[in-house]
């Protein structure tokens, strides 16, 4: 597993899901930024690395809900700026109009789009995927370099079709789970066969986002090449 896990929870539990990595230029890089994950964070050397990003998916309070404390604790305590990377324009303008009234002020952060990273061995793409029907078209997971591995992080999501081009042997798939729930989620019963199907094309599976460790773990257990994500108990 390439990403280093902060928590691994759905919306109502109590370590919501995000992962981080980090390069050899110094560059620390985390996906989403719930409260919970906040809290994680600020038990990391963060002042050892030269830059900060903070990739959004989507701007569900599970996935954001921290940003404007990580933003202010990072600029008032390590005097630096984190660059919060959004996967389109209308997902930036929701991004800065949520940090305005939170009362941060535009200074204290850089705010860019994707397209922004192009020169970022690490980034390939954002995915635009469907999720929460209000949040329509805002929604994205990501295809990244981690360690040398192919990535895909789908963020929230209820169908695997926009991630399907960009799986091949080799890649590291984190993929939003949900025991119980289903429509805007992929729901583990429904999906685990085309999940059995793609570990034996060499695809390694990981599950994350769960409203059910216990049970989704049972679920699995008799299939190799699936695995839930385990998480740090610190920074």
């Amino acid at each position: 597993m390439s990403l280093k896990f902060l928590g691994r929870g759905s919306g109502f539990t109590y370590q919501h899901t995000s992962a981080y990595f980090t390069t050899e230029n110094k560059e620390f890089i985390v996906i989403d930024c719930p409260v919970s994950v906040f809290q994680k964070l600020r038990h990391i050397p963060l002042k050892n690395y030269e830059d900060i990003y903070v990739l959004i998916t989507h701007t569900h309070g599970d996935h954001v809900g921290g940003l404007g404390l990580f933003v202010q604790y990072v600029y008032f305590t390590l005097k630096k700026k984190v660059t919060i990377v959004a996967p389109s324009a209308m997902v930036a303008a929701d991004i800065r109009t949520l940090l305005m009234i939170e009362g941060n002020d535009s200074s204290w952060f850089n705010l860019i789009t994707v397209e922004n990273l192009k020169d970022k061995p690490w980034f390939c793409r954002a995915i635009r995927t469907k999720h929460s029907p209000e949040l329509d078209k805002k929604c994205f997971g990501y295809q990244l370099v981690v360690d040398k591995e192919k990535v895909i992080y789908t963020g929230d999501t209820s169908t695997l079709e926009p991630f399907l081009p960009y799986i091949s042997k080799g890649t590291l798939l984190y993929v939003d789970t949900s025991v119980y729930y289903g429509m805007i989620h992929l729901k583990l019963e429904d999906m685990l066969g085309d999940l059995i199907e793609l570990t034996k094309g060499g695809v390694k599976v990981y599950l994350m986002h769960l409203d059910d460790d216990f049970e989704a773990e049972k679920r699995i257990s008799n299939y190799s090449g699936i695995e839930i994500v385990e998480v740090i108990t610190e920074g």
